[in-house]
């Protein structure tokens, strides 16, 4: 395809170029703002991603979400996943609104990055979310765009130690899971 004798690349393209190429979490980010912008679909990408040397790709295609809206979120699921961690992205809750995740249906984490959440306004609507959020029976956790920049260790300390650290209400539970028992407290003491 050319547009005024300029050779063009769909969106399906260049995402499954990306997810072949690039290291695992920028092409993942690549692809979930594609996704989430609707420029292309999963069916589209997969479509390209033919052969064993798009086998790569195809497993980072798993991993994508087209609800993840910002490079923040990306790495938090990517991080909270891979400790075995059941983690909903862009959930609406009753009273809060959409949040970020929901981490084993009771923790809410919400990514704020400063462009977003550095007005007066927006600070004032975070809190009052965060207070029905508790009122519900949810937990709150708040990760600035510095959290998610140290890196996927301190991301799961973070979440690791809110999940140690409550446990509190009959509503609260922590994963039975012996394995990601062991994930958490090992990522709480990172």
């Amino acid at each position: 395809m050319t547009v005024d004798d300029f050779p063009v690349v769909s969106p399906a393209e260049i995402v499954a170029c990306c997810l072949v190429c690039l290291d695992e979490l920028d092409a993942i980010c690549v692809a979930d703002a594609a996704l989430n912008r609707g420029d292309t679909s999963t069916e589209e990408i997969s479509e390209l991603l033919t052969g064993r040397y798009a086998a790569k790709g195809r497993q980072r295609l798993m991993l994508t979400d087209p609800a993840s809206r910002s490079p923040l979120e990306t790495r938090t699921r990517l991080a909270l996943r891979h400790i075995g961690l059941a983690v909903e992205t862009g959930v609406t809750i009753e009273g809060v609104g959409e949040v970020d995740m929901l981490v084993q249906n009771w923790l809410i984490v919400e990514t704020d990055g400063w462009e977003f959440h550095s007005s007066n306004e927006q600070f004032t609507q975070d809190r009052r979310r965060d207070q029905e959020a508790l009122a519900g029976g949810y937990v709150a956790v708040r990760l600035t765009g510095q959290d998610v920049a140290a890196g996927e260790d301190h991301i799961r300390s973070v979440v690791a130690r809110a999940f140690l650290g409550v446990a509190h209400s009959s509503r609260l539970a922590l994963p039975e899971n012996p394995g990601i028992m062991r994930n958490l407290r090992k990522a709480a003491q990172a």
